[in-house]
């Protein structure tokens, strides 16, 4: 439904062009039972975590809000004012932050956060405003979307229900996410022109692949019996990311 929800018009409804996706559409495209939907629709909708309108139109209120105030950032900037005024507040301290990280080894875009890119990358994810990046192979710059951090979390959530949930959002944190959505972007515009969706569908894969992992998610014990899990800020890290990307976690299933 999240997923539906970012490419939904408006942006947080639970509709394709103008059409409502009822109980029944939804079920067929989530390859489920209608009565299962039904069910699932009942506790999500009696646990507030969406609101419908009167045409049946469910939608994300936490969506909605985050989506208005990216394009109110987008306008005027976060201080409504000088933009300029902005990045020289928030963004230096955190591109410091992205700075210090380690490119990844195997992606051939993680070199992109040189000190002349991530300057430009950390103020995008901020303001909600796109960027073009050289890509480290030199070739033709490509245009690379802000990044979701809300987005990309609530990905996390769906398809990794069973771990750590994300309490804490802080600068390290988004930092991590920032390099790993550049980097991903990066890929991605190689090929074609891209938006924030496009970067989202690549998530919900990543995070469809981790679940597929049962040292990732839990399900296999160690020497001490005990069993390692998986958390959002762990899956970010530069080199854990790369080895998920790798496969290397899924030789223990």
């Amino acid at each position: 439904m999240i997923c539906y929800m970012h490419e939904g018009n408006p942006y947080g409804h639970l509709k394709v062009g103008n059409k409502v996706i009822l109980p029944t559409n939804l079920a067929s495209m989530a390859g489920a039972a209608l009565q299962d939907v039904k069910g699932w629709l009942d506790e999500l909708g009696q646990s507030g975590v969406f609101d419908s309108l009167p045409d049946g139109t469910i939608f994300s209120k936490r969506m909605v809000r985050d989506e208005s105030l990216r394009e109110i950032r987008a306008a005027g900037g976060k201080l409504g004012g000088n933009p300029a005024l902005k990045v020289n507040l928030e963004v230096i301290p955190e591109v410091e932050n992205d700075v210090k990280q380690k490119p990844t080894p195997s992606s051939s875009s993680s070199s992109s956060s040189s000190s002349s890119s991530s300057s430009s990358s950390s103020s995008s994810s901020l303001t909600s405003v796109d960027t073009n990046i050289c890509p480290p192979d030199g070739g033709p710059e490509v245009k690379i979307p802000y990044c979701d951090h809300q987005g990309v979390k609530d990905l996390y959530h769906l398809h990794l229900p069973t771990l750590r949930k994300v309490e804490v959002w802080n600068a390290v944190r988004q930092g991590y996410l920032r390099q790993r959505w550049r980097e991903v972007a990066t890929e991605l515009a190689q090929t074609k022109p891209i938006n924030s969706n496009d970067v989202l569908s690549w998530w919900a894969e990543f995070f469809k692949h981790i679940g597929q992992s049962k040292f990732l998610v839990g399900k296999v014990n160690s020497k001490d019996g005990r069993a390692f899990t998986a958390d959002l800020e762990w899956i970010l890290k530069p080199s854990n990311f790369a080895k998920i990307v790798e496969g290397k976690y899924h030789g223990a299933n």
